[in-house]
């Protein structure tokens, strides 16, 4: 089976919400136009995505289905996909490695990640002179004799930060939020990674279908506790107030959040990401 029949027979799982959105994320790209999508059905679709994106085309779909959390389509197409390629062996984990403390050399990016690199721009000369700048601790990074690196030579190569975290963050300020998007499609990195979003973003400010799909999930209370209950406490939010929300409130987790926004210097993105961390709450974390 070819890339685009293995595309096609992946892309044939989504319901049409779902395939309307990828058409959409897709288009946002800017590589194809929203003419030649908007009635596509799904084989001109890989058609017009195998001519712009060759054998990057599957690494692309892989990044559009995990940015619209249809995790379970871009975990089957990645392993159709690799299993073609490597034909009867397991995967591909390609991995190169990224020193992330001091003495430690760790395997980091998977096959799937890298080639999401791949798909992003160089950075610019620019670019990397400033995360040079930023990120003091590294060793130098700006491109010798030539005026751009790609993004998988800088993440894919050896001792180039000691901090993924605050790479995120670097990244962020020279506005490399696709770079910083393709890092995290690798959920097994997410703790080291930070949130998305910038650390300083104050909670207030979080989009509202953030807020909400966070709050009503951390209202539901487990029995291991890791819910709005364990973010109350760890808050010092007093048992009288959390009784009280509990009997009043459909959505306790909202009220917890509205009673910490007043405290601005903690009440951040990167606090509430670790917080949702300590709670061993990776699925809420990743929406932040």
């Amino acid at each position: 089976m070819n890339t685009g029949d293995i595309l096609r027979k992946n892309l044939d799982n989504l319901g049409k919400e779902d395939f309307k959105r990828f058409r959409v994320k897709l288009r946002d790209q800017g590589s194809i136009a929203w003419n030649a999508l908007e009635v596509a059905d799904v084989s001109d679709t890989v058609d017009k995505m195998m001519q712009v994106f060759v054998e990057k085309a599957v690494p692309k779909a892989v990044q559009i289905l995990e940015s619209i959390n249809v995790r379970n389509v871009a975990q089957q197409l990645s392993r159709e996909w690799n299993a073609d390629r490597f034909k009867s062996e397991e995967p591909n984990l390609e991995i190169d490695r990224l020193i992330i403390d001091d003495q430690e050399d760790v395997a980091l990016w998977t096959h799937v990640t890298l080639q999401g690199f791949e798909t992003l721009p160089d950075f610019t000369t620019k670019q990397m002179q400033a995360l040079q700048k930023q990120m003091g601790e590294c060793e130098e990074v700006t491109p010798e004799n030539s005026g751009s690196l790609s993004v998988r030579q800088f993440l894919g190569s050896r001792g180039r930060c000691s901090n993924l975290r605050r790479l995120c963050e670097a990244l962020k300020r020279v506005s490399r939020q696709d770079v910083v998007d393709v890092m995290h499609s690798q959920k097994t990195l997410l703790p080291q990674l930070g949130p998305k979003e910038k650390e300083e973003v104050k909670i207030s400010d979080l989009k509202f279908s953030v807020w909400h799909q966070l709050t009503v999930a951390l209202s539901v209370e487990r029995e291991d506790g890791h819910d709005w209950r364990w973010l109350a406490d760890k808050l010092g939010i007093p048992a009288t107030y959390r009784d009280l929300w509990r009997q009043n409130y459909s959505n306790p987790a909202e009220k917890v959040l509205d009673s910490w926004k007043s405290k601005i210097r903690e009440a951040t993105m990167g606090g509430l990401f670790d917080h949702m961390i300590a709670m061993e709450r990776e699925d809420l974390a990743d929406l932040l």
